[in-house]
């Protein structure tokens, strides 16, 4: 632990020096107002945006309120560990708390970003609930949920009720990714429904979406749609008049039909389907039928 210790203080000398050679002893940066070296610090992958803590009694809690919470481990963590921890029971605990450290510290209004990517099943289903809670509450604009399984036999997490009711449905969502989630097809429609800013959609390796529909007027403000690897998928009727790009793929070994009317949809890619029914497309130029 010692040999540990004494690496940890002389990276932060390190980082002070290095501070110290590029804007000398006359710190203008540091001089800046509090929102703009927020700025400044958001733009910094989250490993990067602690370090700035040693800098000075300033810095030390301004990585807090950074709006951008990438919580990949491949990218907050060494090379190469996000496939030890997915490998590894005890390292997937190990990062959900971290992940848990992580947002009882964090003290910003406002998430543009909240990205998680790690291979989590059913039982952490009370950890990811309160994560997706946590970004809603700060009228996340960009949320990515990427627990991919791969693997059959592990139980896939669910949406949580807070995210599937008006009171916590939050105006600003404009980017949603689900990945190894049991969406089911109601859930769907809820989303589209109750998330008005919503423009763009993924959902990946779903077992629990059958026959999907993605109907709206003019307020449906969706542009990209994206279903992969839902491999129960029977059927998907899409009538959305800001929709420009449709990908589905991958999704069953035939699906029964496909049906599309989408006045601006520029590209549409289908794999696998029985009967392909294209109405009010007239700007549609790249289409991939496979």
């Amino acid at each position: 632990m010692a040999g540990k210790r004494v690496k940890s203080d002389d990276d932060k000398f390190q980082i002070k020096k290095h501070a110290k050679i590029i804007y000398g002893d006359n710190d203008r940066i540091s001089q800046l107002p509090d929102d703009i070296l927020v700025d400044i610090i958001s733009l910094l992958s989250l490993k990067k945006a602690v370090c700035t803590s040693v800098l000075s009694s300033r810095w030390r809690n301004l990585w807090k309120q950074t709006y951008r919470l990438n919580l990949d481990p491949h990218v907050c963590l060494k090379k190469g560990t996000r496939q030890l921890y997915e490998s590894c029971k005890v390292k997937r605990q190990k990062y959900v708390k971290w992940v848990n450290s992580v947002i009882r510290k964090h003290k910003a209004a406002i998430l543009k970003d909240f990205v998680i990517r790690l291979r989590l099943s059913v039982t952490f289903q009370k950890d990811v609930t309160r994560w997706i809670k946590f970004a809603l509450v700060r009228h996340v604009q960009r949320l990515e949920l990427d627990l991919t399984t791969n693997h059959s036999s592990l139980t896939n997490c669910s949406l949580p009720e807070e995210m599937l009711t008006q009171n916590m449905s939050t105006k600003s969502l404009k980017v949603l990714t689900l990945k190894s989630f049991n969406v089911t097809d109601e859930e769907i429609k809820f989303l589209l429904s109750n998330y008005p800013l919503l423009e763009e959609l993924a959902v990946d390796f779903s077992p629990k979406l059958l026959n999907v529909e993605v109907c709206g007027g003019p307020s449906l403000v969706l542009k990209h749609f994206e279903v992969t690897r839902c491999y129960g998928m029977n059927s998907i009727k899409v009538s959305a008049p800001n929709l420009t790009s449709l990908t589905i793929q991958s999704c069953s070994v035939f699906m029964k039909s496909v049906e599309v009317s989408a006045p601006n949809l520029t590209s549409l890619t289908v794999q696998k389907v029985e009967s392909l029914l294209l109405e009010n497309v007239p700007m549609l130029v790249n289409v991939s039928v496979g």
